[in-house]
């Protein structure tokens, strides 16, 4: 079963459930959120007022890497909502490959960012709490694994501004209803 082909469904205009748009609008906010406090850390990495927007933003993405298991485990059992007919072959490649990218970022980026902080000194820390180390200290190790977490946000930045412009496209111009299948209140 793929998870990212939309599927066919007998109902016309069928979108995604309550579940699926809480865990959509959950994680934009957080992604949104954990981006700016990451940029935000960066200016004040050595500071020390940065600890505490450390410790939130390690809580934070062991949250985000939740919530992305969770989409994916119940995406599996309910199927993507059927996009209009009249697409252009291009076009339904082109939301399944952002699609995919986004799902792998957000895979990647906080399992990226957990190895940093397994090998960083101060190790993952959860709300305050923290968790058994996972690896041994290494500063250079974790310094590269902050760095490919650097270079996924900004992937991540790219696939969402798509993902943004593709459904203001289907929204405003093509008005085919793929927009309102992720609106909250349409049943």
């Amino acid at each position: 079963m793929n998870l990212f082909r939309p599927q066919a469904v007998p109902t016309v205009g069928w979108h995604y459930d309550r579940f699926a748009l809480a865990l959509h609008w959950l994680s934009a906010v957080l992604l949104v959120f954990m981006t700016g406090l990451g940029w935000y850390m960066m200016e004040i990495e050595h500071t020390p007022p940065a600890k505490p927007y450390f410790i939130l933003h390690k809580s934070l993405g062991l949250i985000v890497l939740a919530l992305v298991l969770v989409r994916i485990w119940w995406r599996r059992g309910h199927p993507v909502p059927q996009l209009p007919s009249q697409m252009p072959a291009w076009q339904l490649r082109a939301a399944q490959m952002v699609q995919v990218g986004l799902y792998l970022c957000m895979l990647a980026l906080p399992m990226a960012g957990i190895a940093g902080a397994a090998h960083s000194k101060s190790g993952l820390v959860f709300f305050g709490y923290v968790l058994p180390r996972l690896a041994a200290p290494n500063h250079d190790m974790a310094e590269t694994y902050y760095d490919i977490h650097g270079a996924l946000v900004w992937l991540l930045v790219i696939l969402v501004c798509a993902h943004i412009a593709g459904a203001l496209k289907h929204r405003f111009i093509d008005k085919d209803g793929v927009f309102e299948r992720m609106v909250p209140g349409r049943d």
